[in-house]
């Protein structure tokens, strides 16, 4: 499973929200929609109808955002790219869902621009963007991949989580024999920062992987591979600092840290901020 920020992938207004879903013209493209399968609080994903177990599979799920600080400003729209790649596979599809942390609903406005590979729908009171039909074969093989846009909501409302499952498919027709992959993304407020501090921009730090298990991999444009002097402070996203370290080698251990969301903050010896980015310790 790979997530993909770049340094140098959602939902808007609660009110009227289902008029931002119509149905989709009928044709060619369509087919009957069916959420429930993002791996989100409550759902399964695309393994409670083609069976096996998530992210065990030979291929990757990526996404790529517009935004990679994390952070939500109130109405911010971000766009996403999200790509499936899985080795002799011609067909993949893919299911996103934005919650809010709080109570698991939805939020934000989910919109596209091909309306051919790409749809947004509802499904009770969850919308979702998925693929279409039409959106499914990769020529030539092994990788696919959409975009959308996902608009925040028009004020803060805590943290949120995006959610995304994506299949890759053996295209024989049946259920069996298919790769699933999911993400979950983390989108917290921009009032967060307040308590942190200022946000630096994020061109001289690239961090992976994120989501992160063990260890987090540093690096620091027009650093040497190892870099003595460097300090590097992990914060809460409450503006508490949980760790400060020599940066000696450029990989960190976070496997000692609980499951959530913190921002990682790099400084050169004279303590000027060379470079921060948030990440989700799983």
């Amino acid at each position: 499973m790979i997530l993909k920020l770049f340094l140098p992938v959602f939902a808007t207004i609660l009110i009227g929200l289902s008029d931002f879903y119509p149905s989709p013209p009928s044709g060619p493209c369509d087919s009957p929609f069916v959420g429930g399968h993002t791996g989100a609080p409550g759902e399964s994903s695309c393994t409670g109808c083609h069976g096996g177990n998530a992210n065990i599979g030979p291929g990757s799920l990526q996404l790529e955002l517009s935004d990679t600080t994390m952070l939500y400003t109130p109405g911010e729209i971000i766009d996403a790219t999200v790509t499936l790649r899985q080795s002799g596979r011609d067909k993949f599809g893919f299911v996103g869902l934005a919650l809010k942390d709080e109570n698991n609903s939805t939020i934000g406005t989910f919109t596209i621009d091909d309306f051919i590979r790409t749809r947004t729908f509802s499904d009770g009171p969850r919308h979702y963007v998925s693929h279409t039909p039409c959106g499914a074969d990769a020529t030539p093989p092994d990788s696919l991949s959409w975009t959308f846009h996902w608009q925040a909501p028009a004020t803060n409302v805590g943290n949120i989580t995006l959610y995304l499952a994506g299949l890759a498919a053996n295209h024989n027709h049946g259920l069996s024999g298919d790769d699933t992959y999911t993400l979950a993304v983390h989108f917290l407020p921009d009032s967060i920062a307040s308590g942190i501090g200022n946000l630096a921009p994020p061109d001289h730090l690239h961090i992976w992987p994120n989501p992160v298990l063990d260890f987090i991999h540093v690096e620091i444009n027009g650093a040497a591979e190892e870099s003595p002097g460097y300090q590097a402070e992990i914060w809460s996203t409450n503006g508490l600092l949980i760790r400060s370290i020599s940066l000696l080698q450029n990989k960190i251990s976070i496997a000692d840290l609980q499951a959530g969301i913190y921002l990682l903050r790099v400084y050169e010896r004279d303590k000027e901020l060379l470079g921060q980015s948030f990440f989700v310790k799983q």
